[in-house]
C-alpha cells in the first residue's frame, strides 16, 4: 500500500504546484526589461561627441502572464532625430517624454511604465564636411584545387563617403579594406570586407562587399618560336634550341579565346651570361598563369 500513498502525496504536491504557479502568474509583478534603442534621422555629416546610448533599461509592472509575453519577444523602439541638427555645433536632447511615449508604444495595453534608465539623453554634436573616396581592396585568396581565380576580386562599392575636418578631408586619396582572407575558393563567392578608418575620419558604412569567381582551369601547351632582343648592331645571335613550349593555366570559360599569337618567349641579349634566360608574356588577359620550357637556352653570337 505505500506505493498508493506516495502517489497520493505526489499528486497533491503537483496540484499545490499548480496552484502555486497559477496564482502567481494572475498576482502583479514588477520585472524589469533591456530595450533595444534605434535612431533615424541623423544626417551622415553629423558627429556626435558622446555616443547614444542602445539600450533603456525599463521597469514595468503588470500581472505574472502578461510579464512573459516580453521574455518571448523583446522590445525594440525606434527615435526619429529628423530636423534636430540646424546649426554647425549644438546639443541634441531626448525629452524624458519622447523616450515614455516610444517605449509605451511598445508595451502592453495593461502594462504599466514605473522607470526608465536613462530618462533623458544628451549629446553635443558638430556637423563635419564630406568627401568621396575610391575604396582600395586588400586581399588574400586561395583557391581550391584545379580552380583559379576568374578575374581579378570585384568590389560592390568602389567608393564611399567620408566624413571629416576639412584639413583632414583634404590629404585622403583613399580608404583602405582589411585583408579579405578566403581559402579553399570556388565558383561565386559573394563575401564582406571591413574598412579601416583614418584616424579623425568617420565612414557612411564599415565593410563593403566583394564578389570572387574562381573557375576551374585546363592546362594548354603551345609552341612558339624564342625572339632575341638587345642585339648589338652588326651582329647576329643564334639560340639553341630556337623554339620554347610554354604551358598555359586557362579558365575553361576562355578556352576558345586563347591563341598562338596571343603568347610571346624572347630573351634579352647579354655577354656576361653563358646562358640566356627565356621570358614569356601574353598580349591576352584571360592567361592567368605561365610556365615555360627550356628555362634557359644557350647561344652563339656571330659578327658580320
Amino acid at each position: 500500500m505505500k506505493w498508493r500513498e506516495v502517489l497520493t502525496y505526489l499528486c497533491f504536491v503537483a496540484l499545490a504546484t499548480a496552484i502555486w504557479y497559477g496564482r502567481a502568474l494572475r498576482s502583479v509583478h514588477d520585472k524589469t526589461l533591456s530595450v533595444e534603442v534605434q535612431y533615424v534621422g541623423i544626417p551622415g555629416t553629423v558627429s556626435l561627441d558622446t555616443p547614444l546610448p542602445d539600450r533603456l533599461t525599463i521597469q514595468v509592472r503588470d500581472a505574472g502572464t502578461r510579464l512573459r509575453l516580453y521574455s518571448d519577444a523583446p522590445l525594440t523602439v525606434s527615435i526619429d532625430l529628423t530636423g534636430r541638427f540646424h546649426s554647425s555645433s549644438g546639443e541634441v536632447t531626448i525629452s524624458s517624454e519622447t523616450l515614455k511615449t516610444a517605449v509605451k508604444q511598445q508595451l502592453q495595453g495593461t502594462t504599466n511604465l514605473q522607470k526608465i534608465s536613462p530618462s533623458i539623453i544628451r549629446s553635443t554634436y558638430r556637423t563635419q564636411t564630406q568627401k568621396r573616396v575610391p575604396v582600395i581592396l586588400h586581399h588574400k585568396i586561395e583557391c581550391a584545387p584545379e580552380y583559379q581565380l576568374a578575374e581579378e576580386p570585384l568590389l560592390m562599392q568602389s567608393s564611399i563617403l567620408a566624413y571629416g575636418a576639412k584639413e583632414a578631408l583634404d590629404s585622403l586619396e583613399s580608404v583602405q579594406t582589411k585583408t579579405l582572407v578566403l581559402d579553399d575558393a570556388r565558383d561565386t563567392i559573394l563575401s564582406s570586407v571591413g574598412l579601416i578608418a583614418p584616424k579623425g575620419i568617420r565612414l557612411s558604412q564599415g565593410s563593403v562587399k566583394v564578389q570572387v569567381v574562381a573557375e576551374r582551369y585546363s592546362e594548354k601547351a603551345i609552341t612558339v618560336p624564342i625572339e632575341i632582343k638587345n642585339v648589338p648592331e652588326g651582329s647576329r645571335v643564334r639560340l639553341f634550341p630556337q623554339q620554347a613550349t610554354v604551358t598555359l593555366h586557362v579558365g575553361l570559360s576562355h578556352w576558345k579565346n586563347i591563341h598562338d599569337n596571343d603568347i610571346h618567349a624572347y630573351c634579352v641579349y647579354s655577354d656576361s651570361l653563358e646562358t640566356l634566360p627565356v621570358e614569356v608574356r601574353s598580349e591576352n588577359s584571360e592567361v592567368m598563369r605561365m610556365r615555360v620550357h627550356p628555362s634557359t637556352v644557350e647561344y652563339l653570337i656571330e659578327h658580320n
